[in-house]
């Protein structure tokens, strides 16, 4: 029963763990935010904010999220050139 006891909660640790580094994206700032402009490629905007945490679609996305429900930064492509963006969390941003 001690055994079980201990699995479990270093199952729990670890899941913990996986949220809050999943959750904690760096890149996501205000700075970058304001670095991202219309017309720009979405290879320009991985470059500045990394790999997306979120794509509606992987191989030609239409919108894309990096960050977390509280605090993100979405931007909208057509034809992988940013059309449109939008950012939670961070503060005045426009």
């Amino acid at each position: 029963m001690n055994t079980f006891k201990v699995a479990m909660q270093g199952a729990l640790l670890i899941l913990l763990s996986c949220l809050l580094v999943a959750c904690s994206n760096p890149n996501v700032t205000r700075a970058n935010y304001h670095m991202i402009g219309i017309g720009m490629h979405l290879s320009e905007v991985t470059q500045i904010l990394g790999e997306p945490d979120w794509c509606d679609a992987p191989r030609r996305p239409n919108e894309c999220r990096w960050g977390d429900e509280e605090k993100n930064i979405e931007v909208v492509f057509v034809a992988r050139r940013v059309v449109d963006k939008r950012a939670t969390g961070l503060g005045h941003t426009r």
